[in-house]
């Protein structure tokens, strides 16, 4: 069924900024926060926000809704579905970082990205979005990047939240990346990374194992804006595959790898076969040239590596080429 993408931005965009008020009376208070693993934190604030954010867009549209919190309610008689994450960042507002969001994404019920509204209450900044929409932040028509280079490429990363138990902790993909681009930034919240390579501030972003209601919103965003998503493979992205796998997100494709190698490169070694997304505003095709190695920080021998990490496969990482 058809979806007026315009009137479900404005819904989207109202909520996040009616709410966003509310965060600031926590944020840097005496907040109640407790633990949804060994380093997972939720606050009172992230209840009662995801409540009004329910109530203003279950109000407005007769859309089903997917929370961080609170789970799924509606029926998919509306042929849509809000992903809603009333703060990405929860660590960072518990400890008084500014980096914290509200994230709202609108997707068809066959995976579609359709509306797209991250909203940073303590950095004033709000960035609206929809398919065929374009993008703005604060009202200010933006695109990604025009960056063709990975040497000039300012990039952003993140931590799985089982990094205690498990090997594959993205620590070694940080170590080959950072060795080809201008730099890495790591900010704690996946939806303003997201918004921020929609913008052109980051060219690209990837993470491993995150939630449907951390990407969806910014997923939205780096499309609308020229990028493009996929795993890292470089195969199609499924952002409601959530905790399955890993995301790349870039901002404009780089056209040729650092000393002269062709637009694509391999990580060695990246974990398990799981779904590995990213988001690009790089070119939107894969690079079918032959593939500039990374080369991977020094191993100890097989028998002194753990069980996990031996026999993994690389994994290559296409930049796309240019439109």
């Amino acid at each position: 069924m058809p979806h007026d993408i315009q009137h479900a931005m404005r819904v989207a965009q109202a909520a996040a900024l009616d709410v966003g008020p509310y965060l600031l009376e926590g944020f840097r208070a005496d907040t109640q926060v407790r633990l949804k693993g060994p380093i997972d934190l939720v606050t009172e604030y992230d209840i009662e926000a995801e409540r009004r954010l329910r109530e203003a867009l279950s109000s407005a549209l007769p859309y089903r809704i997917v929370g961080e919190e609170a789970g799924a309610s509606g029926d998919a008689s509306g042929g849509a579905v809000w992903y809603v994450d009333p703060i990405d960042g929860t660590t960072n507002f518990a400890h008084g970082h500014p980096f914290f969001c509200i994230s709202l994404g609108l997707f068809s019920e066959a995976g579609e990205g359709l509306v797209g509204v991250v909203h940073a209450p303590a950095l004033g900044v709000t960035w609206v979005g929809g398919r065929g929409h374009g993008v703005t932040r604060n009202g200010v028509a933006v695109r990604v990047s025009t960056r063709d280079t990975l040497d000039t490429a300012l990039c952003a990363t993140g931590f799985p939240y089982d990094r205690r138990e498990n090997d594959d902790d993205n620590l070694r993909e940080v170590g080959a990346v950072l060795k080809r681009v201008r730099g890495i930034r790591r900010c704690g919240s996946a939806a303003l990374d997201l918004a921020l390579v929609a913008d052109g501030t980051y060219d690209a972003y990837w993470e491993q194992r995150l939630g449907v209601w951390d990407m969806a919103a910014g997923a939205v965003l780096v499309e609308a804006a020229g990028g493009r998503l996929s795993d890292y493979d470089g195969g199609p992205a499924d952002v409601r595959k959530g905790r399955g796998g890993q995301q790349w997100s870039g901002a404009r494709p780089p056209r040729r790898a650092p000393h002269g190698g062709a637009r694509s490169a391999r990580l060695r070694p990246c974990g398990r076969a799981a779904s590995r997304t990213r988001a690009s505003s790089l070119p939107s095709r894969s690079c079918s040239r032959p593939s500039h190695r990374l080369p991977p920080r020094r191993m100890a021998p097989a028998r002194h590596r753990s069980r996990a990490s031996r026999g993994r496969r690389p994994v290559r990482v296409a930049w796309p080429t240019t439109r």
